[in-house]
């Protein structure tokens, strides 16, 4: 069995120990509606604290060692929830069973370090799959008893069948570095997620697919007089379409800028709450599951961004960190759409609410389109080696896909060279330093270094007069952006390299298929030693 179709699998397995909860509330204690909504959530935030520190281990120890250990603890939960009597016992090892969320990050870091760029957000589309995994999977558990104990003890022991497959089977080259403790790891994640609007987008599109699971049910039984066993049906239904939307959604990555889609999907989706909110009696079905494409997809196009945009050496931390955030965030519209209506008696104010939620996400998006890739600065450690005065070129094609993978690249390049960047544009928004493309990417990718932005205007035969001001940059430790027209560019970068007698030059591409790349185009040869 390949590692792409093993890690759905697993994901499926621990995804259902996750949701296991549910049955048992209903079927054997028969808890309220409103209280089955807050009890749900209780897994939920299990798996939000739990996925940090799991990933920051999966990048310190593999997958091969914490898919299994996942796998293992969501065996135990589900194992006691089986056997548990009374209500507070299964509530404990229902919420317990939250560990086996923290699946997602294991299965996502082990596929963004082993799948090349290009397919990746593809293969963690079809990762995502694993939802519709579980989703078959409760189904056919239904047959072995409807109070779920049975069901459970089956689903313990599939668990524990993969674990052990896991730890035979999976291979992940995880770095052989390890330089950051674990606590230290955490505490500079939750600072990332503080920093960045990548997890409030994230739990924008996963709060609606959690929503859909927590809460639809118990709007399709209130609202529709719909038996609970339909309900979860065409819950389950509603969340395997999200699921197979992420598939569309990664596939878009590998080719397309995303912040476009995003604003397509948050501004349908916010549409379509709207339909909802005006009409509540019809067509609600179709709307929500309407509504979970949207959100699937944009899910699916951000963690695909997010496999993309992070180091193979902790990518584990990072998707431990904006899942978490995103777990986090995805309880509010559940809890939201339970507590407004509890108020005001109406689901119409919670359709709302949710609307203006997601019409500001998609004016977020369509105004800092740029920094949505840019939100995952995780600090680069290089490995020691002497500095170079390097020049980098890049062209204004390489950055109309791939802004925010070029801009990795230099920040990398920046931790440890002296950097000057010559950039060529034809685009007269783009000569202007203050909104050129890589001066902002830069300034929000290294906020402690200082990016320094000098227009070089055209048809002027070389740098001039601006030759000093950026060898006084490079004395001062700061990185400077000398944007050029292209065809200036070759000139340009050649005059600046014997200015200030840089050690190479390199040239910087973007493509789908590899990411961003850097090419050597001339390097300083090492002066001749005088023998005698």
């Amino acid at each position: 069995m390949g590692t792409l179709a093993l890690t759905t699998v697993g994901l499926g397995l621990n995804l259902r120990a996750w949701i296991l909860l549910g049955p048992h509330l209903h079927e054997r204690f028969d808890v309220g509606l409103r209280d089955y909504v807050l009890l749900m959530t209780l897994p939920l935030l299990v798996a939000a604290l739990a996925r940090l520190p799991v990933g920051v281990l999966t990048d310190r120890y593999g997958a091969r060692v914490t898919f299994p250990v996942v796998s293992l603890a969501g065996a135990a939960a589900v194992f006691g929830l089986g056997l548990a009597e009374s209500l507070p016992a299964v509530v404990a090892f229902g919420s317990a069973a939250g560990l086996a969320g923290a699946a997602l990050v294991v299965g996502g870091a082990l596929l963004s370090r082993t799948v090349p760029y290009g397919r990746r957000g593809l293969a963690l589309g079809v990762f995502s799959l694993g939802t519709v995994v579980a989703v078959v999977t409760s189904a056919a558990s239904r047959g072995l008893g409807a109070d779920g104990r049975r069901g459970a003890l089956l689903l313990g022991v599939s668990l524990v069948a993969f674990a052990g497959l896991a730890a035979l089977v999976l291979r992940d080259p995880v770095a052989v570095r390890r330089v950051r403790p674990p606590m230290r790891a955490c505490v500079e994640m939750i600072r990332l997620t503080a920093a960045t609007s990548l997890s409030v987008l994230y739990a924008l599109a996963l709060g609606g697919i959690v929503a859909i699971a927590v809460y639809l049910p118990v709007y399709l039984a209130t609202a529709f007089r719909m038996e609970w066993f339909h309900a979860l049906t065409v819950t389950g239904a509603m969340v395997g379409l999200g699921a197979a939307a992420r598939l569309l959604g990664g596939w878009w990555t590998d080719r397309r800028p995303t912040p476009q889609l995003l604003t397509l999907c948050y501004t349908v989706a916010a549409g379509l709450c709207l339909v909802a909110a005006t009409d509540p009696q019809r067509l609600t079905v179709v709307v929500i599951g309407a509504i979970a494409v949207c959100d699937g997809v944009a899910g699916g196009a951000l963690l695909a961004l997010i496999g993309k945009a992070a180091r193979p050496d902790s990518v584990g931390a990072v998707m431990g960190a904006t899942g978490a955030a995103a777990a986090l965030g995805a309880l509010v519209p559940p809890l939201l759409i339970a507590g407004t209506e509890w108020m005001s008696r109406s689901h119409a104010t919670a359709w709302i609410l949710l609307a203006a939620m997601l019409l500001l996400g998609a004016l977020y998006v369509r105004t800092h389109g740029l920094r949505i890739g840019l939100g995952l600065a995780v600090r680069f450690e290089p490995e020691p080696g002497p500095t170079a005065m390097t020049v980098a070129v890049v062209r204004e094609a390489e950055t109309h896909l791939g802004a925010a993978a070029v801009v990795a690249r230099l920040a990398e390049l920046a931790a440890n060279d002296e950097l000057v960047v010559v950039y060529g544009a034809d685009d007269p928004a783009r000569l202007r330093p203050s909104a050129n493309v890589l001066v902002v990417g830069l300034r929000e990718r290294l906020p402690r270094h200082s990016i320094v932005g000098v227009g070089v205007p055209p048809h002027t035969g070389g740098l001039g007069p601006l030759a000093a001001p950026l060898g006084e940059s490079v004395e001062a430790g700061e990185v400077a952006v000398a944007v050029t027209p292209t065809a200036d560019l070759s000139g340009v970068a050649a005059e600046l390299s014997s200015y200030l007698h840089a050690d190479r030059v390199l040239r910087v591409s973007y493509t789908p298929a590899g990411g961003a790349g850097l090419h050597e185009v001339w390097h300083r040869a090492p002066a001749a030693t005088n023998h005698g």
